[in-house]
């Protein structure tokens, strides 16, 4: 909000660098906002987590008695899902297990982005702090939670788009999404925010949800550990949502926040900011007061007052008394004060403390102010034309609000009642480019006020400028938005000149509209993403054109810029049965891989196996005529001389042309007896980083993994067991030399032979 005085906050913003409390509600029903705390099962941080959750407890009650605690080891599904059942305010302390991550890839995230709970994994009948279980986003979308529920995230790993200790940072697309995954089941669950931080559980982030009027924005960048890093993006998974980042450094991510920006604090608390037309309990000096009975009398001097003497008029109930001053000397015989008053037009002089009622005496205040956007552009386009602005006061009031242009009242509009509101529409070319005052003056029916107060509004008719990333390239790009996860959408940045957006209209090539999108400028840049969707799903192959405008906050538009997409779709759900086989041991234990695609219309193709180095080994068609129909080849891991491959990566190719526009897509295998990764491919020695093992064949137990570092002994490690195929490993690289590191991972399979793979990385 672009304030220029705020009666109410500012000598406090002043002071604490963040919007100023209001007095704590007093405690609410047990209908009023529930706010349910979960600690879950956390291994060795379960203890210091118990105590943060009895911290945000302690800190919620001050405010209401609906406070429930779910801890480990108690915290099963069942019992959280009852706590969250109707909470205004969810707090969770526990592991954190979202995507992207180094762990195996569900496509339903039925472990990831939700709670880790307790959960009796040795089935020995008992629960520890050592035994967990995670519930994913299936299980989230469950939860009941209240209207316009707020999710706090505290201490977790990837919520906050940050990666587990130990681990390689995350680069900005990878934290981007997994800020944005793990809000997505809360807020289709009915959550309306969700905030993570990964290194504070801040009281102010309760406080502020019971004391303050912000919107969710203000209250996240208004936080104690504000980095002002903020970075802003639509949300992919939550159409129509936001959610932000601000970290650290270029790649510490422990803050950031999903959901309706706009939602306020109020909203989710229901607190209420007190009205200030009630009456006070004792007398407010100078202030105002009513007779507390018909003929109150009314007396010429302070003395005649105490005395009870020569009273020279009376007042009914009806009259509005202002107390101007309190006698420092005389009192009434029991001691009560005597005031200097006056009534307007009845009568001045003094009376005493009790013959008056003390009455209202505060002066209105103002709660909050919607100002839209704050810019506007009044050029007769029809867009943002005017500008409308409302103000919500303490209490019923006549009020003004004025336009100013410097000191001169350009525009006005009177009423009464607790929102002043009024729409300025200024002829186009009446008022000239800049900012202006708006001022918003109120006196309640007590005469008490004036309030005055006032922010700024800005006009802006000048259209922004836009520049678009490879405008002039020579290629016409294409994608081949299917379905299938692959290519999907075609994107590119643009920059403008002023804040607002990038907006996009595609037509066919018969000019007709099939789309529109648009993308949020952040710091003057913005990437236009569009998913090769119309009114009726995909749209068909073939060449489309993007006009492209910047758009500012005022609804200026720039002229169009054009960008040519081709959308070629017809390849698609290329795949492989297996990421990894062993043909090369000769035994009948995945000796075979069944590599698949899909045509949805008929296409020349070419299809081919590749090895790391893009030679082709093996062909199983040559600009053959295809239809549509999903198509299957198997591989039994030998070249077209009937040999053996080495034992390596290798992809399957398949290349799709219709004559005009062409296609490739590739899905990789290894040829190997297990497939090795590593959590950062540039491990540092003393790191932690996670091994994953992911074998070809059953084997007869857990495989282990030897680690040979430059300069010293081997050493090797356990594996444990995730999949029916994969088994992982948690390992602190020892201080060696830098060089090449080897990792091998050996077993035995089900049939009682050993088995072997090897990986080599850079070790810093």
């Amino acid at each position: 909000m672009r304030k220029l005085a705020f009666t109410l906050l500012a000598a406090l913003v002043a002071g604490l660098g963040t919007l100023a409390p209001i007095a704590a509600p007093a405690a609410q029903a047990a209908g009023g906002p529930k706010v349910a705390i979960i600690v879950g099962a956390t291994h060795g941080a379960t203890a210091k987590y118990r105590d943060y959750g009895n911290e945000i407890a302690a800190a919620a009650l001050k405010y209401t008695p609906n406070v429930v605690k779910v801890f480990s080891p108690h915290a099963t599904w069942s019992k959280v899902k009852a706590a969250v059942n109707g909470a205004s305010i969810i707090v969770y302390l526990g592991h954190g297990n979202g995507w992207p991550s180094p762990y195996t890839y569900d496509p339903n995230y039925t472990t990831k982005d939700g709670f880790g709970l307790n959960y009796d994994v040795n089935g020995d009948g008992k629960l520890s702090d050592y035994e967990n279980r995670y519930y994913g986003e299936p299980s989230i979308r469950t939860l009941t939670p209240a209207k316009n529920a707020v999710v706090l995230l505290f201490h977790l790993c990837y919520a906050s788009g940050n990666s587990e200790p130990g681990d390689a940072a995350p680069s900005l697309t990878t934290a981007k999404k997994r800020v944005d995954n793990y809000a997505a089941a809360f807020i289709k669950a009915g959550a309306r925010a969700v905030i993570a931080n990964g290194h504070s559980h801040n009281p102010y982030y309760i406080d502020a949800l019971f004391t303050t009027r912000q919107t969710m924005d203000e209250y996240w960048r208004n936080a104690p550990d504000f980095h002002d890093n903020v970075k802003t993006y639509d949300s992919t998974r939550n159409p129509g949502y936001t959610y932000q980042l601000d970290p650290e450094s270029s790649s510490s991510y422990y803050r950031s926040i999903a959901g309706k920006m706009t939602l306020t604090t109020t909203q989710v608390t229901g607190a209420a900011f007190a009205s200030t037309s009630g009456d006070p309990a004792t007398f407010v000096v100078p202030g105002n007061a009513s007779p507390a009975w018909d003929g109150a009398p009314v007396y010429g001097s302070a003395q005649d007052a105490a005395q009870g003497t020569n009273p020279v008029t009376s007042l009914p109930m009806t009259a509005k008394v202002r107390i101007d001053s309190q006698d420092p000397w005389w009192k009434t015989p029991d001691g009560g004060p005597i005031f200097e008053m006056h009534a307007d037009g009845v009568a001045d002089g003094w009376m005493t403390g009790a013959s008056l009622q003390p009455r209202d005496s505060a002066a209105p205040r103002v709660w909050g102010t919607d100002e839209g956007p704050g810019v506007f552009s009044p050029n007769g386009d029809g867009r943002q034309d005017d500008w409308t602005l409302s103000v919500e006061l303490s209490e019923p009031s006549e009020w003004t609000l004025r336009i100013l242009d410097g000191g001169d009242t350009i525009a006005h509009e009177s009423g009464s009642g607790d929102v002043a509101t009024m729409t300025w529409a200024p002829a186009s070319g009446s008022v000239h480019d800049g900012t202006y005052t708006w001022q918003v003056e109120a006196t309640d029916g007590w005469g008490n006020g004036p309030l005055l107060e006032a922010g700024s509004v800005r006009v802006d008719t000048t259209a922004p400028d836009l520049a678009l990333a490879d405008a002039d390239a020579d290629a016409v790009p294409s994608f081949a938005p299917n379905g299938d996860g692959y290519s999907e959408t075609f994107s590119f940045a643009g920059t403008s000149s002023e804040a607002g957006s990038l907006v996009a209209t595609v037509l066919d090539d018969h000019d007709n509209e099939v789309d529109a999108f648009s993308a949020a400028l952040s710091g003057g840049s913005a990437t236009l993403r569009w998913d090769g969707r119309g009114a009726d799903g995909f749209v068909p192959d073939g060449r489309y054109t993007l006009h492209v405008r910047a758009r500012d906050r005022a609804g200026n538009l720039s002229d169009p810029q054009v960008r040519t997409v081709d959308v070629y779709a017809a390849l698609g759900f290329v795949t492989s049965t297996r990421s990894v086989f062993f043909p090369q041991d000769g035994d009948t234990l995945g000796r075979t891989t069944s590599f698949s695609m899909r045509l949805a219309s008929p296409a020349t193709v070419t299809w081919t196996v590749v090895d790391a180095g893009g030679a082709v080994v093996r062909t199983f068609a040559t600009d053959t005529a295809m239809d549509a129909g999903t198509w299957t080849r198997s591989w039994d891991g030998r070249n077209d001389a009937g040999a053996f491959v080495p034992r390596g990566t290798y992809r399957s190719e398949v290349r799709a042309s219709d004559g005009t526009n062409s296609a490739v897509q590739r899905v990789a295998v290894v040829a190997d007896a297990f497939r090795i990764a590593l959590s950062d491919s540039t491990p540092a020695r003393g790191q932690r980083i996670t091994i994953t093992v992911v074998t070809a064949e059953p084997l007869s137990k857990n495989p282990r993994v030897t680690i040979f570092q430059p300069g010293i002994g081997s050493w090797s490690v356990s594996t444990t067991k995730s999949t029916t195929t994969t088994y992982k490993a948690r390992v602190t690289l020892r201080s060696s030399k830098t060089g090449t590191m080897r990792i091998r991972a050996s077993g035995y399979d089900s049939s009682g032979r050993a088995q072997g793979s090897s990986v080599y990385v850079r070790l810093h």
